[in-house]
């Protein structure tokens, strides 16, 4: 079982020694506060968007349609905002969610992600969005053993199930799509299924099940396969806190990209080295966080190779260029309004799974929070459906725990 835990140092260290002198750390000066007024705003907007899901609620307990492919998550994701926004798990909602959910079959790898994710939320600790900023450690709020000594015997099969499900449906390129596949040698995936798989491994070891360790390394390693093989040079500017200061320095970069696929065609540099699949925001989110749970995940199990280390930095350093050079929190970078809300959602797990509170010049929580604001329904309270809804309330309450480093 899990022992212990320690903040995991998911960034290249810039040895002053023979760093680059515009590398080299600068102390900026004391740690900017939200305002109260901003935190009040954002505390109003989550109990708007909790009333609106509550209201959007089938009087059978489900979301969206239950007969859909992705029914079971069509709930989850919602109940799994509920949960996030500190409403309690005896509470009705959540209470008829879990007993609509128990009437469905999870057949889907969004829908098992969604579900492990929320069965996890129910056991996790409820922390208030403004109790502590985007770098600090946030994961000793959840202790695996602990949950796992709390886990009824049904809540421990069901997340039992999900994780069989999702080591089973990850296919010989160690990644996702939407089900089982059919052939074992299958290498077909897509970044969007593979992100929700992984999420689901990480529900399933944050409540003290055993993640294979090669579930991990064969996961790392096709989402580094899967990464624009080179970009433009360029420096990713960091600004870190530390007690209550913010240091800043820059380290020199290739702005590398993630994709929903990695179909790629014939160019200069040989074949199959152009990718025809466009580059986005809402991938390159998924890609970095992707790449944290699995060192995470590896970092946990002791079996984490210097070679793969230094490879998965490289990768979220470029990734983290990519979103720098490409910033926006008005649109989907790459896809404009398209996936708009999912990218945002993305960009909450990415920068609170990496500890970062900028990319680049960019405070995206709060820029992406306002953007929030500014939307939210002014009758209703929510952001139109139930997904969506869902999503405002996660970004806006900081639901994702950074990733730890756990030894046995």
């Amino acid at each position: 079982m899990m022992r212990s835990a320690r903040r995991l140092a998911l960034f290249l260290v810039v040895v002053a020694a023979g760093a680059p002198a515009d590398a080299r750390e600068r102390k900026e000066g004391p740690e900017p506060r939200y305002p109260a007024s901003f935190r009040q705003a954002i505390g109003e907007a989550i109990e708007r968007g909790v009333a609106r899901l509550r209201a959007l609620q089938a009087p059978e307990g489900h979301w969206g349609n239950p007969e859909d492919v992705h029914g079971v998550g069509h709930t989850a994701l919602p109940m799994l905002a509920l949960l996030k926004a500190g409403v309690p798990p005896d509470d009705e909602a959540v209470v008829r969610a879990r007993e609509a959910i128990a009437t469905m079959k999870v057949t889907s790898v969004y829908s098992t992600g969604c579900w492990m994710m929320a069965l996890h939320a129910l056991y996790a600790p409820h922390l208030d969005g403004m109790d502590t900023d985007v770098g600090e450690d946030r994961s000793s709020r959840s202790d695996p053993d602990a949950i796992h000594a709390r886990l009824t015997e049904a809540d421990r099969k069901e997340l039992e199930k999900g994780l069989a499900y999702l080591l089973k449906a990850q296919n010989a390129r160690g990644l996702w799509l939407y089900h089982i596949p059919e052939v074992a040698t299958s290498r077909a995936f897509d970044l969007s299924n593979t992100q929700y798989a992984i999420l689901g491994l990480r529900a399933a070891a944050d409540c003290g099940l055993d993640v294979p360790v090669d579930a991990w390394r064969s996961a790392l390693q096709g989402l580094l396969d899967i990464q624009d093989l080179d970009g433009e040079p360029t420096k990713l500017q960091r600004r870190e806190v530390r007690d209550g200061y913010v240091f800043s320095d820059s380290e020199k970069a290739k702005a590398r990209p993630f994709r929903y696929k990695d179909d790629r065609a014939d160019g200069p540099l040989g074949e199959k080295t152009v990718p025809t699949q466009i580059a986005s925001g809402s991938m390159t989110t998924a890609g970095v966080a992707c790449v944290a749970m699995c060192m995470e995940g590896l970092w946990r199990s002791r079996r984490f190779s210097g070679r793969d280390r230094k490879r998965a930095q490289a990768a979220i350093r470029d990734g983290l260029a990519w979103l720098q050079e490409n910033f926006s929190v008005t649109e989907n970078p790459g896809r404009e309004a398209a996936h708009h809300r999912y990218y945002l959602y993305g960009l909450e797990r990415m920068g609170m799974l990496v500890g970062m509170r900028w990319i680049g010049g960019h405070d995206w929580y709060e820029e992406g929070a306002r953007w929030w604001l500014d939307t939210q329904g002014p009758l209703e309270g929510g952001w139109g459906n139930h997904v969506r809804t869902a999503f405002g309330i996660l970004f806006l309450k900081r639901a994702t725990l950074r990733a730890v480093a756990v030894t046995k």
